[in-house]
């Protein structure tokens, strides 16, 4: 029993010091500044800012390796939903019409019929919320994180940039859904494509005897980047015009923060 005692008072004092370390480092700057101040500040700053497309193609491999999001939509006004008795239905408390709402929905990085990557195949069933929301004329968006190990203890060598969720990239995606045609080949190899992802979805296809659904896919129009501490990382809208024009290859070509194999160049420095 005294040796139980023991070790755990060494487990206690080892937290206590790995805390009492991160809690003593201090950014060299400010996080919540200007981010545009910091990066025309050169020289000031011990870490290099990606580049606006260097942070494009980061959001770009977080969509291509994440398998889930948050999916935002706004409730339509009471009025609007009474058409169908939504808030009897749903039991949906009143004047919570113009309340956004985001839920966790399955998403994969899907070719387009054009071959082209960039924006997510989703599952819609019909009576889901957010799609409800949507063809009642909400916009829509889609939040994505990278946060690799999980974990939410760290010690003194993690420190100065440990891989907490604050430090790393996260994003939203606005845009329209577009419905995806199961009858063309381009739609079976969506399909094929989102079940390779998420093979337990096979009991909620299209023609199931639960919930109608159907397949839509998020076609991007904007994209609103945060890529984590403000010192070391950009913040702020990415242009469109980048995402659509990142390729494959440079996307396979690349390391997130925290992923385990690093790659040449300026990610190593990043990194």
């Amino acid at each position: 029993m005294k040796s139980a005692s023991v070790l755990l008072s060494l487990g206690l004092l080892a937290d206590a010091t790995s805390a009492v370390s991160i809690l003593r480092w201090r950014p060299k700057r400010n996080l919540f500044e200007s981010n545009q101040q910091q990066l025309d500040d050169e020289g000031s700053n011990e870490y290099r800012i990606p580049t606006v497309y260097e942070s494009t193609v980061q959001a770009r491999r977080i969509l291509h390796l994440t398998k889930t999001g948050t999916l935002t939509t706004v409730f339509p006004e009471d009025t609007a939903s009474r058409d169908d008795d939504a808030e009897t239905f749903e039991n949906r408390p009143a004047g919570i019409g113009g309340t956004p709402i985001g839920l966790m929905e399955y998403v994969t990085d899907c070719p387009d019929p054009e071959g082209n990557y960039g924006n997510p195949t989703m599952l819609a069933i019909n009576i889901a919320t957010p799609y409800k929301n949507y063809y009642r004329g909400s916009n829509i968006s889609l939040s994505l994180q990278w946060w690799p190990d999980q974990t939410y203890s760290y010690f003194a060598n993690d420190i100065p940039t440990p891989h907490t969720p604050a430090a790393l990239p996260r994003f939203s995606l606005i845009g329209r859904l577009e419905s995806v045609d199961l009858q063309s080949i381009e739609g079976r190899k969506a399909q094929a494509c989102f079940l390779k992802s998420h093979p337990d979805s096979v009991l909620w296809q299209p023609g199931n005897d639960i919930h109608e659904s159907h397949y839509v896919r998020l076609v991007v129009d904007h994209v609103y980047w945060f890529g984590g501490f403000g010192d070391r990382a950009r913040i702020g809208w990415l242009p469109i015009e980048d995402w659509r024009s990142i390729t494959l290859e440079e996307i396979e070509n690349i390391r997130l923060p925290g992923e385990k194999k690093k790659a040449d160049g300026w990610w190593r420095d990043y990194l």
